[in-house]
């Protein structure tokens, strides 16, 4: 590894003074806080932009995990007086109720120029909470990424032998399946291709049948089935991921999903990572780092250098006929007694990616979108922990209230640090 990293925590990727506005059909909602660290006063950026939303938001969490939709939750706080509408919000929502459509804005009033997103989801739960000793509504909202509509409705899709990529992007662009209605921001497929958003340098494999499934699960699915090896072994090189981006502010205009191959070996263009040292002299930011696993990641290192991938088990065909198939008991706990490859990328998982870890600190990230790879220096008095090493983000979760600004991070080690 070079040491050309960006910090984590420097100005270019902190948020100095969080803001968040939330747009529900016609209606606009904001918030600010009244000081900053920078200096800079938010109530002041707000006047010069002139935005004048009214101010119920008392809290916004927004947590996006690779592999499943991202999940928003937004606390609203509606004080009522004489001269106020107990039932305004009331007809807030219901001015979405065919659409249930909510936009999330949030961003940085340091640099009033600089968007930070625009993301829509779809609104699944309103929860009130009255009090009456302060004549005050707390509305807790709670959404998901529209990609969720594409798990409505269920599916037969029976087995192939073919590459998972090719099978993605065929159902992708299959009109029956109704994918660029939700993730509308691939309708250009030439974009789509250009942007690399479906990663396609995998190979050919067996494509089990699947009935009774949505799209969504399916296209998961097929990720699993998709290795980079072209060799029978249990242990994959590579393993992919599915992520789910729900901006549409960038040059997609719309939601759409990526396919991202992550690479037990790192090449040189990952020299460039960010980087983040938790100890000294990150302290006073980074407020919690724990690691996250339930056993020790210590033990699997040499055990997965014992594994024996030569096993093959004798079955019946459909043609009648006996068939050595390769099914090592450490992968082949399925019906079929078989391995199939999100057999192998479940078992690399756990051997070649044993280390999770999670890291809060004060303060939001400008986008560190999913997938992005972090150089963790865990530092106790100069020296470097285990767990240091290259990490990818899995997880993230901003935290935008009253209480202050905060970014939750849950990491996957890729590959590790020379210890000094």
């Amino acid at each position: 590894m070079k040491n050309e990293t960006l910090s984590l925590l420097g100005t270019t990727a902190l948020v100095q003074t969080p803001f968040v506005k939330i747009s529900i059909g016609k209606y606009t909602f904001g918030y600010y806080n009244k000081s900053s660290a920078s200096g800079v006063d938010a109530r002041g950026a707000y006047t010069l932009n002139k935005i004048t939303y009214p101010n119920y938001i008392q809290d916004l969490k927004v947590k996006k995990v690779n592999g499943v939709v991202n999940q928003y939750t937004l606390k609203m706080v509606y004080a009522i007086t004489e001269n106020n509408d107990p039932n305004f919000f009331e007809k807030v929502f219901s001015s979405v109720s065919k659409t249930r459509k909510i936009i999330f804005s949030y961003g940085d009033l340091s640099t009033p120029s600089f968007c930070y997103k625009d993301e829509e989801a779809i609104i699944t739960d309103v929860k009130n909470n009255f009090s009456m000793s302060s004549s005050t509504i707390t509305y807790t909202i709670s959404a998901v990424s529209t990609g969720k509509l594409s798990g409505v409705g269920s599916y037969a899709f029976p087995g192939k032998l073919a590459k998972p990529s090719d099978e993605i992007k065929r159902i992708l662009y299959d009109s029956r399946y109704g994918l660029l209605e939700v993730f509308y921001g691939m309708r250009d497929r030439n974009l789509v291709e250009f942007e690399g958003l479906i990663a396609s340098n995998d190979k050919v494999v067996n494509i089990a049948s699947k009935t009774n499934i949505s799209v969504l699960d399916y296209l998961t699915y097929l990720v699993s089935c998709m290795t980079s090896d072209v060799n029978q072994s249990t242990i994959k090189k590579s393993i992919y991921s599915f992520v789910v981006v729900d901006e549409i502010s960038d040059k997609f205009r719309g939601p759409y999903f990526k396919v991202v191959e992550l690479k037990k070996s790192l090449p040189d263009a990952y020299s460039t990572a960010y980087s983040l040292d938790i100890g000294y002299p990150s302290q006073n930011v980074v407020t919690q780092f724990n690691i996250e696993n339930d056993e020790s990641y210590s033990l699997y290192y040499n055990y997965s250098k014992e594994l024996s991938d030569s096993n093959y088990v004798q079955r019946i065909n459909d043609a009648g006929e006996i068939e050595e198939v390769f099914a090592p008991t450490i992968a082949s706990g399925n019906a079929f007694r078989v391995t199939t490859e999100a057999d192998k990328s479940w078992w690399t998982r756990v051997t070649q990616y044993p280390i999770k870890a999670s890291v809060t600190f004060k303060g939001l990230l400008r986008p560190a979108i999913l997938m992005t790879h972090v150089k963790l220096n865990v530092l106790f008095y100069g020296r470097k922990h285990i767990s240091s090493g290259i990490y990818v983000v899995t997880e993230q979760t901003d935290s935008i209230g009253f209480d202050g600004f905060k970014t939750t991070l849950k990491l996957l080690r890729i590959d590790k640090e020379e210890l000094e």
